[in-house]
């Protein structure tokens, strides 16, 4: 995620929570239903949610994801 990070650096904000943290990750985990953890959720710049995935994740597949936002 670093990577893709610096790459996007001013054009996508990305927000890590710990859901295990009993305050503001774990109601984001929640609220998002989400099964388990490591969980990635992409969404656009009015909130809509454009991807969802759970576990470990190759880098060319978030960055395909990403690339979508530009389009």
């Amino acid at each position: 995620m670093n990577g893709l990070q610096e790459q996007y650096t001013g054009e996508i904000e990305f927000v890590y929570l710990n859901a295990a943290d009993n305050a503001e990750g774990q109601s984001a985990f929640e609220q998002l239903a989400l099964p388990g953890h490591p969980s990635i959720v992409i969404f656009d710049a009015e909130g809509n949610e454009l991807y969802r995935g759970f576990g470990t994740f190759e880098e060319s597949v978030l960055e395909a994801e990403l690339a979508t936002l530009h389009e």
